[in-house]
């Protein structure tokens, strides 16, 4: 399983990144800053991309994180039944804990700092 961080902040990619890697969930952690930058690695991804986890920024700058989610939905079923996207926020606002529940291809919003049990257990969920 891969894992794909989106987020501006390089400290969140690189604790997130770490804890991820010791955890044993994966081998494989790829980061962007951008969310753009993500999306067109997305659309270059075949049939036999592997299965992945991705962890969404909420606030970016140029897309953030629900203007992702849009782009993400017009992107090939075939990518995207291979992906399982989580949404990772400091958030307190209420209309953002809602607009990511109510979001069709959010999993879950998930707060910061990353919480490993927390994601294990949403895995074995979903």
């Amino acid at each position: 399983m891969e894992f794909i961080i989106i987020d501006d902040s390089v400290f969140d990619q690189f604790t997130q990144e770490k804890l991820l890697l010791k955890s044993g969930l994966t081998e494989s952690v790829r980061t962007f800053s951008l969310a753009q930058e993500a999306i067109e690695y997305l659309r270059g991804q075949g049939t036999d991309m592997p299965e992945t986890v991705i962890l969404l920024d909420l606030q970016m700058p140029g897309l953030n994180g629900f203007e992702f989610t849009e782009h993400y939905g017009r992107l090939p079923d075939y990518i995207k039944e291979r992906i399982r996207l989580f949404m990772i926020s400091s958030t307190v606002d209420v209309s953002d804990i809602e607009r990511a529940e109510a979001n069709p291809h959010i999993i879950e919003l998930l707060p910061k700092p990353l919480e490993i049990a927390l994601l294990k257990a949403l895995l074995r969920e979903h």
